[in-house]
């Protein structure tokens, strides 16, 4: 058997023994089948690389991990249908709501790409409303914490005020010391006893609230500092803004843009709904092939085994009856 059967039947999930008992009928469907999971393999395979290279962020190897990942499942949920021996309008209508979904999800993200550069350009002035509505509350939160910073200053200079005019009207203050000495002397019995002898001093010492208004001076400077980051903050607080949302746009945001597009321009809808169309035919390939051809000889030797398999058991339960 031919290197292309082969690979048929392993994307097919086809037995390739009873394949090759099969008339040329069996390897025509086989090779329809085939052609068809291409064609959603490089689509799929395409789209994961794409989702995991744009919003997940991942390295090359992530982006090929996701390009499989999607290929598998494509493959694992076209086989339900081509896998099926006997087929029922629940299969088939299950399908075509999945087809449906797996169409949505892949025209979003392909039309993400397709329409990058309108959706940059759009972002910019989705990014303007966004900076207006938040903007005021920027300001206030900045705002606020000037003014508690300001009223912080404000007390503390009124304390060191009053702390300077107490220190003006007495710059020193008198500290008195004890100093105690001992001294030998002798007693009558001819031994020394040491006496304490006590000796009071006083010096002049600066005023205590000197070290208390330094401390103040140091919390002012660093309060001031505080202030004047916050008064930059505010000057710059529209560009920080503006940058953080330009810089943090994720899948969602992507999809919010390119929808008002969309809703916006004729041209762009008329565009996803033939990209949404054309996606939901590639997925509804494998079933139009099943439900539109008749049985191969392969489908017919399925059946036919699962046929005489089901008739055997049948009278072996009999028997043992």
């Amino acid at each position: 058997m031919k290197w292309w059967l082969q690979f048929g039947c392993f994307l097919t999930g086809w037995n390739r023994r009873i394949l090759s008992q099969c008339s040329e009928a069996s390897f025509k469907y086989l090779k329809k089948y085939t052609a068809a999971l291409l064609i959603l393999i490089i689509l799929w395979g395409f789209t994961g690389f794409c989702f995991a290279q744009r919003y997940v962020h991942t390295p090359l190897w992530g982006c090929v991990l996701s390009s499989v990942i999607f290929i598998v499942i494509v493959i694992q949920i076209e086989r339900q249908i081509i896998l099926a021996v006997k087929t029922s309008k629940f299969i088939f209508a299950f399908r075509f709501f999945i087809a449906v979904i797996m169409a949505v999800l892949g025209s979003s993200i392909l039309d993400q790409v397709i329409f990058g550069e309108d959706i940059k350009r759009k972002m910019v002035e989705i990014t303007d409303r966004q900076v207006v509505e938040l903007l005021p509350s920027r300001l206030r939160t900045i705002e606020d914490k000037l003014n508690e910073l300001q009223q912080n200053i404000d007390s503390l200079e009124s304390k060191t005020a009053m702390l300077n005019e107490e220190i003006a009207k007495e710059p020193v203050k008198k500290a008195v010391t004890t100093t105690t000495t001992y001294k030998n002397v002798q007693q009558e019995d001819g031994t020394y006893k040491k006496i304490p002898e006590t000796t009071v001093s006083s010096v002049l010492v600066p005023n205590p609230l000197t070290k208390q208004v330094e401390m103040n001076g140091l919390n002012l400077d660093r309060l001031r500092k505080q202030q004047d980051e916050f008064v930059q903050k505010k000057i710059g607080v529209e560009d920080s803004l503006r940058e953080e949302l330009s810089t943090n746009i994720g899948f969602l945001e992507e999809l919010r843009a390119m929808l008002e597009i969309i809703l916006t321009r004729k041209e762009a809808m008329v565009f996803y709904i033939i990209i949404f169309l054309f996606l939901v035919s590639l997925e509804l390939f494998v079933v139009a092939s099943k439900v539109g051809d008749k049985k191969c000889d392969y489908e017919l030797i399925i059946e036919h085994q699962l046929n005489v398999k089901a008739t055997a058991l049948d009278e072996l339960v009999k028997n043992i009856r």
